[in-house]
């Protein structure tokens, strides 16, 4: 069964005009998101906190356009789509990182149980919810979706560079 999520890029300064900050619901900021981007499995903190996790700690920018274009090149796989507003989609979990400064935080809140799961740094993410489990390595470069023929020509290279 698909734990179906949606990840946001928001710009701090909009958690400043709600009394909950970085743990107000995410319709609060359905119009002030650079991107709303849902995917269909994987949506619990285990995973895709710790994949938006390691992202960004592969992505030091602030800057919440670049990070959103980024966003959708490296999370993209065949069940993700892109959304003109967060309440146009069922799904459980709403991931919103929050951009603006250099100490980037990550929201995540069940919209089922409608309550916030958790506010933190990348960081503290990791932390609490890594399990043992093969991530992403956006560190290198990977992505989440990559064409099978790319795929192949680097491997192609890695062997005749051995």
């Amino acid at each position: 069964m698909a734990t179906r999520n949606l990840t946001m890029v928001v710009d701090r300064k909009h958690a400043e005009d709600h009394e909950l900050g970085f743990a107000a619901p995410p319709s609060f900021f359905s119009d002030k998101s650079y991107v709303n981007m849902y995917l269909h499995h994987d949506g619990y903190p285990e995973w895709q906190g710790v994949e938006i996790a390691n992202w960004l700690h592969a992505n030091p920018t602030s800057d919440g356009s670049r990070l959103a274009a980024k966003l959708v090149h490296d999370m993209y796989y065949d069940s993700c789509y892109l959304y003109q507003s967060p309440e146009r989609i069922d799904h459980q979990y709403t991931y919103i990182i929050f951009s603006g400064k250099q100490d980037r935080w990550v929201s995540c809140y069940d919209n089922y149980d409608s309550r916030n799961v958790f506010v933190l740094k990348p960081e503290k993410i990791i932390s609490k919810y890594m399990k043992d489990m093969e991530y992403t390595d956006f560190a290198n470069g990977e992505i989440r979706y990559e064409d099978t023929q790319i795929s192949a020509a680097r491997k192609l290279i890695d062997l005749l560079q051995s």
